[in-house]
């Protein structure tokens, strides 16, 4: 059932509670996406790159994130990033310094073996703060989803959705590595409460998805753990 009224958890998507592994147990491979973040002290969105190799106990080499993610230089040789990523269903990070800019022939970055890595297996429970505008297909009513899991969802509307316990089929677009992806899910509605934001009614409702697909449940749960590792701030 999917519950409203959990307790935040920690916005990590990792813990302190995190298993300590080795580099092989990620089973990484040429081409795995992973997130860089600086010890600038300044909050900026990670950095998108993607694994070229690595050489045993010696280095870890990444594409350059794109230009158009890049304010001035904030790679220095000798610094300390903070690496995210997820592989299946599980998301690890760790730190490594960077050894090396390379911008000859292309640009990328050599950096230290990691050491220390911290894994987690991501429940599928997990929940994302979102704002997708969506639409009740059965009576054309638009809603904002607020939080999304891959299990249900908590929708914001100015009229009810339906009655406790009826389905209703949620109509919305999601985006995925830059890719606008379609979602047509049935949902129950399980809970409903009104309240009121600048003399304007609101129903909050949360719903449970039901005959859920295995390429939607594919697409949520990508979705999910992209958001973990991009916008760690974004989970509840």
């Amino acid at each position: 059932m999917y519950k409203q009224n959990v307790k935040n958890e920690l916005s990590e998507s990792i813990n302190d509670s995190s298993e300590k592994i080795n580099f092989e147990d990620m089973h990484l491979r040429v081409g795995q996406k992973m997130y860089l973040a600086t010890n600038s002290g300044k909050p900026s969105s990670p950095y998108a790159t993607s694994m070229i190799g690595y050489v045993q106990n010696s280095t870890l080499m990444v594409t350059m994130p794109l230009s158009n993610q890049l304010i001035g230089e904030p790679f220095v040789e000798g610094d300390q990033v903070y690496v995210r990523l997820v592989n299946g269903q599980n998301a690890y990070k760790f730190s490594v310094y960077i050894d090396k800019v390379i911008k000859i022939p292309f640009k990328y970055l050599h950096l230290s073996f990691p050491k220390n890595i911290q894994g987690q297996s991501v429940r599928k429970s997990r929940r994302i703060k979102c704002n997708y505008q969506a639409t009740i297909a059965e009576n054309s009513i638009s809603a904002n989803i607020i939080d999304l899991s891959i299990y249900g969802a908590g929708i914001s509307s100015t009229l009810p959705l339906g009655t406790l316990n009826s389905i209703v089929t949620l109509s919305f677009t999601i985006l995925v590595h830059d890719r606008e992806i379609p979602v047509f899910i049935k949902a129950i509605i399980k809970s409903t409460k009104q309240s009121y934001k600048n003399d304007q009614k609101l129903i909050f409702s949360g719903v449970e998805f039901t005959e859920i697909k295995p390429d939607q449940e594919f697409t949520l749960s990508h979705l999910i753990y992209q958001e973990i590792v991009e916008h760690p701030e974004k989970v509840i």
